[in-house]
């Protein structure tokens, strides 16, 4: 089998090392390890952040002002519908041993390049949004500068994306019960104090069917924003895997402790000071040693979620078309995320996070609607493999699904609810009219981009593609 050349040819040094050098080539049968409970782990250990409360508090009286069970009802929704994205992408992991970036050479050919870069920015876009709840817990236990506190974000969790799969997974099912243990302690603070929430949080509302929409997709993006990374994760584990064992685990891993993390967050939002969402959450646990504990595992947990995306970040440059090592382009990348953080710290930082991570990852819609159609051709593998392994200057041109890439994110950008779309409205800028229009007009504030993207891109990238050259992968009865 063909295939592009790698920095370490010498697979006993390469085994040998603590760092792994396997970039985009497809991971040996030899090499393949691990167990499907450990994908489990490792999914919901990186769920297990700051974020994902503060996901939750937006729903509350000070967010969009939804009652307590309208809220909680849309985090349900929209995280056990996000999370059906990445666990079915999972499953094309231990079939082909590849990342996601070495397989999107089937249908995008040279564009692949295109692809690389968006999923870069959303990896690295979910690990700058972390990283400030990270710095501030430090802040908050320790009275660090908030520039130090932020480096010594980046600096373990560099540390683990660059040494790459095996460090990474044991560093993750590890987080998975020291950082679990940080939020149950939390989790008994607040359900100690819920009288003072059932009066206030789940009370009557004057927020529409829109609003609930609205917190649905912000759920739904954190979760679903994965879908594009979920091959990365499991590529060594045996081809032989159950596939609906790996589906349930990955979904498990999202769906659980986004709605715990969540809910908690939603939960809490009536209890919490108006400071920063960490000093809030230190002093709702009393401060003292519990207080310094669950900082400590506030920080853990941003850095075992940033690992994980950054580890992805580095084969999506790769991806891209840069001939580096993988560690270096790893390391590469977290100076990069760590700028992003640096900005994010300034400013309102409400209206910062529901632009990033929506506007981040609506493209990943229309790309999964593409993967849909592709896998739904049912290709052949060896065709699949062959083509995967080949250098992407000598692949098809990839138009027809970058066309389908670009219209279905277009498409959805009018039923999107972003600050954006409200600051261009406001201003009466043109814009407007492409940014959310239809949701402020007709859906009442709800936003639909993510399932319009799916099928928009689902729908072109298959006529497109028909009777396509660009679709040279076998035919599926060979």
């Amino acid at each position: 089998m063909s295939g592009e050349k790698t920095y370490l040819q010498d697979k006993e040094v390469a085994k040998a090392s603590v760092i792994e050098w396997t970039g985009l080539s497809p991971v040996d049968a030899k090499d393949r390890h691990g167990k499907t409970w450990h994908i489990g782990g490792l999914w919901f250990a990186a769920q297990l952040v700051p974020t994902a409360l503060f996901l939750g508090v937006l729903g509350g009286p000070s967010g969009l002002g939804l009652s307590y069970w309208a809220a909680f009802g849309a985090i349900v929704l929209g995280n056990v519908l996000g999370a059906i994205g990445p666990a079915a992408m999972s499953l094309t992991g231990p079939k082909t041993g590849l990342p996601l970036l070495a397989q999107a050479r089937i249908p995008f050919g040279r564009a692949t390049g295109v692809v690389g870069i968006l999923a870069a920015f959303t990896s690295v876009a979910f690990i700058a949004l972390g990283a400030i709840f990270g710095a501030e817990a430090l802040q908050v236990a320790f009275g660090l500068n908030p520039t130090v506190a932020v480096l010594l974000v980046f600096a373990l969790e560099g540390l683990v994306s660059v040494a790459g799969y095996r460090v990474m997974h044991l560093f993750e099912r590890t987080m998975a019960i020291v950082v679990a243990a940080g939020f149950i302690l939390i989790s008994a603070v607040v359900i100690g104090n819920l009288g003072t929430v059932t009066v206030s949080a789940a009370g009557s509302s004057s927020a529409g069917v829109g609003s609930f929409f609205l917190m649905a997709a912000i759920s739904f993006g954190f979760s679903f924003g994965w879908a594009h990374n979920a091959p990365d994760y499991c590529r060594y584990l045996p081809a032989s895997t159950s596939r609906p064992k790996l589906f349930w685990a990955t979904f498990a891993g999202i769906a659980v402790a986004c709605v715990w993390m969540e809910i908690l967050g939603l939960t809490a939002s009536t209890m919490l000071s108006q400071t920063s969402p960490m000093a809030a959450i230190h002093a709702l646990v009393g401060g003292g040693a519990i207080g310094a504990f669950i900082m400590i595992a506030m920080y853990l947990g941003v850095v075992a979620n940033a690992t994980v995306a950054q580890y992805s970040a580095g084969l999506q440059i790769l991806g891209a078309g840069v001939k580096l090592p993988r560690p270096l382009v790893t390391g590469i990348v977290t100076a990069f995320a760590f700028a992003l953080t640096i900005y994010l710290q300034t400013g309102n930082l409400d209206a910062k996070f529901t632009n990033v991570l929506l506007l981040a990852t609506y493209w990943v819609a229309p790309f999964i609607g593409i993967w849909l159609v592709l896998w739904g051709r049912k290709p052949n593998h060896e065709a699949f493999m062959k083509m995967a392994t080949t250098p992407v200057a000598v692949l098809h041109s990839g138009r027809s699904p970058l066309i389908a890439l670009a219209v279905g994110y277009v498409a959805a950008l009018p039923f999107s609810s972003t600050a954006i779309g409200s600051d261009l409205a406001q201003s009466n800028n043109p814009a407007a009219i492409l940014v959310g229009s239809l949701s402020r007009q007709i859906l009442d504030g709800a936003d639909l981009a993510y399932p319009v993207g799916i099928i928009v891109g689902a729908i072109v990238f298959g006529i497109l593609t028909r009777k396509s050259s660009e679709q040279p992968i076998g035919n599926p009865h060979e």
